[in-house]
């Protein structure tokens, strides 16, 4: 049932004819402007992504055109293979049935992991690449049983150049799988290395493949980038902090957690005391993974977080909740495990029924936001687009921050309007007066704006207002498209050509 409602909420979410927002229309543009060799080089319109990302994204435009369906179709088929997955996943790491199911309900229904499924963003590939290394690291099955070290050195391989955050993933791996070499202590296997321990000649080669794909990647795509400064400029505040336990530091971590649990990626219920009962689970999580000596649990879930935190301090990853979306998976298994040992102390001390009780009310305040919410479709373009489309086919058409949306749209043949132009974005009234695009406009010409952050336009219409500039405005969600008649500058100053 569980894994039937995360499919359908993800096909729903994919399918529901969700149009391209900024970025990813910034994406898109790359994949209509360039081939295979030209994704090699450093994209347009300031954009970054791993190179075999890229590549399976041309391929599905190659294949089905550029619509927002095959652009997307990557990450959701990645999505969709690791939802079944992390249940035998959790349940492999913790040996903990209850705690697999309730952690396999909170991911397959959590909004951010659904929303991000079907985004052309390689966000949900790092959520992937984190379930499938897990479930490849530890499964049971016959087949990943036999295969395992093929399997693990192949899909290690390809993790990087699929997901940045991979590093992270193969280093927690790598741990895990290190933490074995003791047992091999008094193996008379002839394929080992003998140092103080026995090491598989296996993993040995497995961790070289994994180390040479890295290295060769970081030095062709990832060395000296030439966004790379910029990007760390544009990204400084989501950088943690140092020295740790300072006041930046305090208020960076209290965002981070307010972000994660409850407004941006987790989406916990901030009603009826749960963010308290949530401390505790956390607390009692930990006490079980000691408790049971299940010490290698650490190494899928709190090693992550803190490897991604000394990443960020470092400036070399943010720690911002879409960055950061393949932590989810650690901190809902934590999650339900803390609640999975509370519940069985309440069975053993009080009674079962209050048992029942806890567990439900958590996987209530676990998920009632993310279904209340769903489906998620912030940025709509298409009905402004669809208003030029009938009132204005010919007027030119000036565009701040849809700017990328407006012309992927056009170029694949949704708009019809071609007279558009860019222009800037954060400029006082003045400075847009003064744009040679704005000066040479001589009869009316329409604004295509964002009404929500942006391009902070809001002065522009004010001023507009006040000179009686604007002729019609249409209002729809975050956009507004406003008809402007043209100033003229003479001798006497600024007057309206009526």
């Amino acid at each position: 049932i569980i894994l039937i409602a995360g499919l359908f909420l993800r096909f729903y979410q994919y399918l529901m004819g969700r149009n391209l927002w900024h970025d990813e229309a910034c994406l898109a543009l790359n994949f209509i402007y360039h081939g295979y060799a030209g994704l090699t080089h450093p994209l347009d319109h300031f954009q970054t992504a791993p190179i075999f990302f890229l590549f399976s994204i041309e391929t599905f435009s190659r294949l089905f055109g550029f619509g927002e369906i095959s652009l997307r179709a990557v990450p959701f088929i990645l999505s969709v293979m690791a939802l079944p997955l992390f249940y035998y996943f959790v349940l492999e790491l913790t040996k903990d049935k209850l705690a697999a199911i309730i952690a396999f309900l909170i991911f397959a229904l959590n909004l951010a992991l659904i929303y991000y499924s079907s985004e052309l963003k390689p966000y949900t590939v790092d959520v992937s690449v984190y379930v499938i290394m897990g479930y490849l690291t530890l499964s049971q099955h016959t087949f990943v049983k036999k295969n395992r070290y093929w399997l693990l050195g192949i899909t290690g391989c390809l993790a990087p150049l699929y997901s940045n955050a991979s590093v992270v993933v193969l280093f927690c791996t790598a741990c895990y799988i290190i933490s074995y070499w003791r047992l091999y202590k008094n193996n008379t296997e002839k394929n080992t290395l003998s140092l103080s321990i026995k090491i598989p000649y296996k993993d040995v080669y497995i961790f070289i493949a994994w180390a040479l794909v890295f290295f060769i990647n970081y030095r062709l795509f990832v060395y000296h980038h030439p966004y790379a400064e910029q990007m760390k400029n544009d990204w400084s505040f989501t950088f943690c902090p140092t020295p740790l336990f300072g006041n930046e530091f305090n208020v960076f971590i209290q965002s981070r957690i307010n972000d994660t649990f409850f407004t941006a990626l987790l989406l916990y219920n901030k009603s009826l005391y749960f963010p308290y009962i949530l401390f505790n689970i956390m607390i009692a999580a930990v006490a079980s993974i000691l408790y049971s000596k299940n010490y290698r649990v650490l190494l899928f879930t709190v090693l992550p977080v803190l490897l991604h935190l000394v990443l960020s301090m470092f400036k070399i990853y943010p720690f911002y909740f879409r960055f950061i979306l393949y932590l989810l998976p650690p901190l809902i298994i934590l999650t339900a495990l803390g609640i999975s040992a509370i519940a069985r102390f309440i069975n053993k001390r009080l009674h079962w029924s209050l048992a029942s009780l806890f567990v439900l009310f958590c996987c209530y305040s676990c998920t009632k936001l993310s279904v209340s919410n769903f489906p998620q479709w912030d940025i709509k373009i298409k009905p402004p687009l669809a208003y030029i489309n009938q009132y204005y086919p010919n007027t030119p058409v000036l565009i701040t921050t849809p700017f990328t949306m407006y012309k992927y749209y056009y170029l694949t043949g949704y708009v019809k309007n071609g007279n558009y132009e860019p222009v800037g974005w954060n400029l006082s009234p003045e400075q847009y007066f003064n744009c040679e695009v704005v000066k040479k406009q001589k009869s009316n010409y329409i604004l295509l704006h964002s009404i929500i952050g942006g391009d902070n336009s809001d002065p522009i219409i004010d001023e507009m207002r006040k000179r009686n500039l604007i002729v019609k405005d249409f209002h729809y969600n975050n956009f507004s498209v406003v008809e402007v008649k043209p100033l003229t500058v003479d001798t006497g100053g600024i007057k309206i050509n009526k």
